[in-house]
């Protein structure tokens, strides 16, 4: 006679067999935990790393003006396949009025372990005093933007939310092409979210934003919009400008009019330009 209770347990073998993969599934996701936790922990040190990097500029708009404050956390964080970078920041400086001032790329050249590179523009239109410590490292000799009227566009709301999204309708006139290291054109894509946003009621400029223009995550062009007073009446009106965030040749088209280029600029750069690429060595 069959004892049936005997006959419903497994014979040894079988339950280790049923657990071996059950413990070999829980190994995998521990190992990818673990794995997830320090490439989170890395990520974290490399900010770190980031954010005291810049901290060590002192950026001054002008001579014997006020030195610009840094925003303490960075705009964007992205990464570019196209050119193997795997870890970027962006920073931005602002005056007294929260009006920008300068940006800075902060990045990992790919394939590298420890070369870092700061790629700064300016986004006044006026001279600029770079420093770290008792070194100037960056000196540009002229503005890096021009403001102009933007024709065409409705006169700005009267409420932030309103005019955000006017904003957003002004920045998809605009078309950038980065022409990459001279062999291919891209065609970058608009962040409609902006990178920083700024303006005060009772100021001249009543609102700004800076717009990018990307690869993927990676601006590549700038296009800075704002919502300014006029001398007649007091009526707000719109200005833009537009800035390179790359040393590639970049051209921009308003509605398939080319309205703003730049040429290729290639190391070793011109450190009293507006735009320049320098490698980032801490300072002792």
């Amino acid at each position: 006679m069959i004892d049936v209770r005997a006959s419903r347990l497994d014979p040894p073998h079988r339950s280790l067999w049923r657990v071996a993969p059950f413990a070999l599934a829980l190994g995998v996701i521990a190992a990818a935990r673990v794995e997830a936790e320090e490439t989170a922990e890395a990520a974290g040190k490399r900010l770190d790393f980031m954010k005291r990097s810049v901290g060590e500029y002192v950026v001054t708009p002008a001579e014997g003006e006020k030195p610009a404050d840094l925003i303490a956390e960075p705009l964007l964080r992205w990464n570019n396949p196209v050119s193997n970078v795997p870890d970027g920041t962006i920073f931005l400086w602002k005056d007294a009025r929260s009006r920008p001032v300068a940006i800075v790329q902060v990045f990992i050249l790919g394939n590298t372990k420890d070369l870092w590179l700061h790629e700064f523009q300016s986004l006044t239109t006026s001279p600029l005093s770079v420093k770290q410590g008792t070194a100037t490292t960056w000196n540009p000799r002229r503005g890096g933007i021009a403001y102009k009227p933007l024709a065409d566009a409705p006169a700005p709301a009267e409420t932030k939310t309103a005019r955000l999204t006017q904003m957003r309708q002004i920045a998809k006139r605009f078309q950038f092409q980065d022409d990459f290291e001279g062999k291919s054109r891209w065609e970058l894509r608009l962040m409609t979210t902006p990178l920083y946003r700024y303006g005060h009621d009772e100021g001249d400029v009543v609102d700004g934003a800076i717009f990018a223009y990307a690869h993927g995550t990676d601006p590549e062009g700038l296009l800075l919009l704002e919502a300014r007073r006029s001398d007649k009446g007091g009526a707000l009106e719109w200005h833009h400008a537009l800035a390179p965030m790359t040393g590639y040749a970049l051209t921009a088209k308003d509605r398939d009019q080319e309205v703003w280029s730049i040429g290729w600029r290639q190391p070793p750069y011109d450190l009293n330009e507006p735009f320049a690429c320098i490698e980032y060595h801490p300072r002792p």
